[in-house]
C-alpha cells in the first residue's frame, strides 16, 4: 500500500472515531454540580474580585481542582460572551477529540514487529474502537470538569516523553511546557514534573557526554518555573501550600477503599486478561535477562529510559489514588487516562510477544469483546433513570442479567460497587447527571439570582 493510500485510509478512519466520539458524547452529556465550583471561581474573577468563593469580608479559598480549566472557561467567557455551563462540554469534546488524535498518532509511531506492521492501520482502528467503546473514557468527554482536558495533557506529556524524533532544545522546552500544564491542571500533575525533572536530567548527561552542554539548553526548561511561581502565588492568595480539596479529600490512608475502587476498575473492563498477559512478559524477560533491572534502566538509551520512567510515574499516580486516597467520589475519574494507553499497551505486550497476526488478533479480539458486558450491561439498566428517586446512591445489581456460570463475576462486582457507592465512592456517571438536573430546577437561574 502506497504511502498517500496509507494517509487517505487513517484520515477516514480517524473521521469515523470522530462520528463515534459525537456520537458517545451526545449519549453520555452530563453536567456535574462540582463543575459549577470553578464556574463561581470564573464568575468572580470576571466581576473583579479575583479568584475567591466568596467576596470579601470572606478570606480567600481554592476551592477548585484545575486552575488551568478556571482560566480556560473564564477567558472563552470574556472573549466570545460564553458562559461556562454552555462552553464547559463543548472544550471536553474538542481536548478528548485531541486525545484520539493522539492516540492514533501513538499507534502510528510504535515500532512493530515486520509481521504486525503490515497490519498498522487496522491496529489503529482497533485501539481507537477500543477507546470509543469504553464508557469511562465516554462519560468524560463531557461533566464540566477538567477531566477530559488533564487526560489529554497527560497523554501529549507521555507522547513527547517517548515517542519525539528528536531530544534537542525545542524537545525539552516542549516537555516541560507540557509538563507544567499537567501540573496546572490538576495538583497531582505535580508527578508530571517529577518525572520530566528525570528525563531532562537525564538528556543533559547524554549531552555532557557529547559536549553539547551550552545556555540554550538551560533555557529550555524554563517553563518548569510556572511551579514555584504559581506555589508561592497559591500560599500567597490563600495562605496554604497545598489546595483546599486536598485537604478536604485527604485525613488519612484509605486503601480498603482504593483496592475495592481498583478491582471494581479491573474487574468492569477484564483487565486480568491484560495483567496476565502482561506479568508473563515479564516473566519471560526476567527468565532470558543478564543483568540487573537497576543497571539496564541506568544504561538504556533515551528513548526507552523515558518510557520507564512514564511508566514510573503512572505507577505512582494509581498508587496515590488506589492506597492513599482511597479511590474517587466519581466513577473511575482518576484512571480516565489510562483508557486509551491501556488499548495501546496492550498491542505493544503482543508486539513484544511476537505474535503472529493471526495470534495477535485473536488476544485483542477477546480482551475488546470481554471488556464490554459488564459496563453495558450497567449503562443498559440505568441510563433511563430519570429521577432523583431512581438515582439517588443509586446501586443496580447486574448479576441476574449473566448467563449462570459467569454470575459469580458479575456478583463480585455488584458486591464491590454496592460497599463504594454506600461509601460514596465511585458513584456512577447517571447520578450525577440526574443531581445536577434536580439542583437546577430548585435554584433560581444566573439571571434571578443576580
Amino acid at each position: 500500500m502506497t504511502t498517500r493510500n496509507s494517509k487517505i485510509l487513517l484520515g477516514i478512519i480517524l473521521a469515523a472515531a470522530a462520528a463515534g466520539l459525537y456520537y458517545g458524547w451526545i449519549r453520555f452529556w452530563f453536567l456535574t454540580d462540582d463543575a459549577f465550583i470553578a464556574f463561581r471561581y470564573a464568575s468572580n474573577s470576571i466581576d473583579g474580585l479575583g479568584y475567591v468563593w466568596n467576596p470579601p469580608p470572606f478570606k480567600p479559598v481554592e476551592g477548585y481542582t484545575s486552575f488551568l480549566w478556571v482560566i480556560i472557561v473564564e477567558y472563552i467567557w470574556r472573549i466570545f460572551g460564553v458562559i461556562p455551563p454552555k462552553s464547559a462540554n463543548v472544550i471536553s469534546l474538542g481536548f478528548s477529540f485531541m486525545t484520539i488524535l493522539l492516540t492514533a498518532m501513538i499507534a502510528w509511531r510504535m515500532n512493530l514487529t515486520k509481521k504486525l506492521s503490515r497490519y498498522r492501520l487496522i491496529i489503529i482502528a482497533a485501539i481507537l474502537l477500543g477507546t470509543l467503546s469504553n464508557r469511562t473514557f465516554l462519560a468524560w468527554t463531557s461533566s464540566g470538569l477538567e477531566t477530559a482536558m488533564f487526560n489529554f495533557l497527560v497523554l501529549w506529556w507521555i507522547f513527547i516523553a517517548v515517542f519525539a524524533k528528536k531530544y534537542n532544545n525545542n524537545w525539552r522546552l516542549l516537555l516541560t511546557g507540557t509538563a507544567s500544564l499537567v501540573y496546572l491542571a490538576r495538583p497531582d500533575g505535580i508527578l508530571a514534573i517529577l518525572g520530566t525533572l528525570a528525563i531532562v536530567t537525564a538528556s543533559y548527561i547524554n549531552d555532557h557526554k557529547q559536549k553539547k552542554i551550552n545556555v540554550r539548553r538551560f533555557l529550555s526548561i524554563l517553563p518548569l518555573l510556572i511551579v514555584p511561581v504559581h506555589l508561592l502565588w497559591r500560599k500567597f492568595t490563600y495562605g496554604e501550600w497545598l489546595p483546599n480539596t486536598y485537604y478536604a479529600k485527604y485525613v488519612a490512608a484509605w486503601p480498603e477503599s482504593g483496592l475495592r475502587y481498583f478491582a471494581s476498575f479491573v474487574l468492569e473492563y477484564a483487565l486480568w486478561f491484560w495483567i496476565g498477559l502482561l506479568l508473563v512478559l515479564i516473566a519471560s524477560y526476567i527468565r532470558n535477562r543478564k543483568t540487573s533491572p537497576a543497571f539496564e534502566i541506568l544504561s538504556l538509551p533515551q528513548k526507552s529510559f523515558n518510557l520507564c520512567i512514564v511508566i514510573i510515574i503512572i505507577i505512582l499516580h494509581i498508587g496515590y489514588y488506589t492506597l492513599i486516597i482511597g479511590g474517587d467520589h466519581f466513577e473511575y475519574r482518576v484512571y480516565g487516562y489510562l483508557i486509551p494507553l491501556i488499548f495501546i499497551s496492550f498491542v505493544w505486550i503482543i508486539n513484544r510477544m511476537n505474535f503472529k497476526p493471526v495470534t495477535a488478533a485473536i488476544l485483542f479480539a477477546l480482551f475488546f469483546l470481554l471488556s464490554l458486558p459488564v459496563p453495558w450491561t450497567h449503562w443498559s439498566l440505568t441510563h433511563r433513570f430519570y429521577s432523583r428517586e431512581q438515582t439517588h446512591v443509586m446501586q443496580v445489581p447486574i448479576h441476574d442479567r449473566f448467563p449462570g456460570p459467569f454470575r459469580w463475576y458479575a456478583r463480585w462486582f455488584d458486591d464491590l460497587q454496592s460497599w463504594l457507592i454506600q461509601h460514596h465512592v465511585c458513584m456512577r456517571h447517571q447520578e450525577h447527571k440526574v443531581f445536577c438536573r434536580y439542583l437546577k430546577q430548585w435554584y433560581p437561574s444566573r439571571e434571578e439570582g443576580g
